[in-house]
């Protein structure tokens, strides 16, 4: 994955007008410069080692939240809080996407020990608090992940999943 300067720029002009908190601005800004620093070339990771190893330090270490500097992430990334938030370096989100704290979006492990794979995510998805998605779903576009929500299946464009194992809700109708 090359990530160009010209969508990292875009990408944290559309961050920055998302989040209204100073955290969570620095958080998502911090994250577009680090990434594009590990995805861009071997030189540019090697030359920004120092400020992808201080991202992970201040906003994994200490800030509890957990996105992987190689993460595919869709501009206008929205978090709330942020705090005990995991997502999965290999996770594929789209754009304008909602992240609530506690959440956790990630992978399985088999019965054989192998991983699963990590979900796909659509564009302007909404998670609740401490939702969970794990394994290889995909989550549609404008689909909402209710707060404590356990996702384990796929949810289809514009529906809603909600409980433990969560649900799939479309126009008012369980799935």
């Amino acid at each position: 994955m090359v990530v160009t300067l010209k969508d990292t720029i875009h990408s944290i002009v559309e961050d920055y007008r998302c989040n209204a908190f100073l955290k969570t601005r620095c958080v998502v800004i911090f994250f577009r410069i680090a990434n594009y620093l590990a995805c861009r070339s071997r030189l540019t990771l090697l030359l920004g080692a120092p400020v992808i190893l201080l991202y992970i330090f201040i906003c994994d270490w200490l800030m509890g939240i957990e996105i992987p500097v190689k993460t595919q992430i869709g501009k206008g990334l929205t978090l709330y809080h942020g705090t005990g938030l995991v997502i999965n370096g290999y996770c594929v989100m789209g754009d304008y996407c909602v992240v609530r704290h506690g959440v956790t979006i990630g992978n399985t492990i088999r019965p054989d020990g192998t991983n699963s794979g990590v979900p796909v995510i659509g564009d302007r998805v909404e998670f609740g608090a401490h939702s969970i998605a794990l394994g290889d779903i995909r989550i549609g576009d404008g689909a909402r992940i209710g707060a404590g929500a356990v996702l384990l299946c796929n949810v289809p464009d514009g529906a809603v999943a909600v409980g433990v194992p969560a649900r799939v809700m479309t126009g008012g109708q369980q799935q």
